[in-house]
């Protein structure tokens, strides 16, 4: 079967890690798989069963640790058989394969339903939040111009090959005790008043700076980002925060004074990442546009 005339030849499917705002998803027709978050015995569905703003609420107040869980095989196999339905090949955007299971979760089920005859192609977007969500983004628009498959992993490949992304924590507390520390391991047993920027390299966690005190930090945040992109270079870019608006608006306000930004999207990280990076957490992902 093939889909009908007319009608995008390719599906996108992503999961929560991906911060994509809701109305984007479903303006841009991208499907949607919650990661599990956890207090003790209870546990909901990422953005599904618990909202972003009861979620960082519960996170300030609770003597429980927040946990979350990748999705499983099977609800990424009920995903693509969705995706798809019709005919249509699938692009799965997954985060880096070395923060979560994700990724690994969504290639089980994709080798499960390619031997019953499914297209499913999933995509390790070597990032997470909205470097992955870029990457969902954009694989989408091209699947709703009527790109092919080839056509669609290509714009794919060539945000995940540019995505930038800094976020600073007020403490890495919450990414030391769920796992996901990686080479940012060094900045611990230091925190005290010192605020440290984060990246991803190679898919993990890993320390740029060390600022002595919170009023710092959105200058040096800027600092980091002008040695990753020229200034005044065309950019699409993402402010991400957890429960810190007004600083993610300043943050925003600087990044239209030092870039040609075509587009800004300003977004609450949901759970899958606030448990790991914890209140106070907020940063950028851009890439240049073409």
């Amino acid at each position: 079967m093939t889909p009908e005339p007319g009608s995008a030849q390719v599906h996108v499917v992503t999961d929560s890690v991906s911060d994509i705002p809701d109305d984007m998803l479903s303006r841009l027709k991208i499907g949607f798989v919650p990661v599990t978050v956890r207090f003790g015995i209870e546990q909901f569905k990422d953005r599904v069963e618990m909202s972003v703003r009861d979620f960082l609420r519960r996170l300030r107040t609770s003597t429980q640790v927040a946990k979350t869980s990748q999705p499983s095989p099977g609800e990424f196999a009920t995903a693509f058989r969705e995706a798809a339905a019709g005919g249509h090949s699938v692009v799965s955007i997954q985060p880096s394969a070395n923060l979560s299971g994700t990724y690994q979760a969504a290639c089980v089920a994709r080798d499960v339903l390619v031997r019953q005859g499914l297209d499913i192609e999933v995509v390790d977007s070597r990032s997470g939040s909205m470097g992955q969500g870029w990457a969902a983004i954009e694989a989408a628009r091209a699947a709703l111009e009527g790109c092919t498959k080839a056509e669609v992993l290509s714009r794919v490949a060539r945000v995940v090959s540019r995505v930038k992304l800094l976020i600073t924590v007020d403490t890495l507390d919450y990414i030391h005790r769920n796992g996901r520390i990686g080479r940012a391991q060094a900045l611990l047993g230091s925190l005290l008043h010192i605020k440290p920027i984060l990246t991803l390299t190679d898919g993990e966690l890993d320390a740029v700076d060390k600022v002595p005190g919170a009023e710092r930090v959105l200058g040096r945040l800027l600092h980091h980002l002008q040695r990753m992109v020229p200034e005044g270079a065309r950019v699409r870019c993402a402010v991400m925060h957890a429960d810190a608006a007004e600083r993610a608006q300043q943050l925003a306000e600087a990044l239209k004074r030092l870039f040609d930004v075509c587009e800004l999207l300003i977004t609450e990280t949901g759970p899958a990442i606030a448990a790991n990076v914890g209140p106070g957490a907020y940063g950028a992902t851009l890439y240049e546009a073409t």
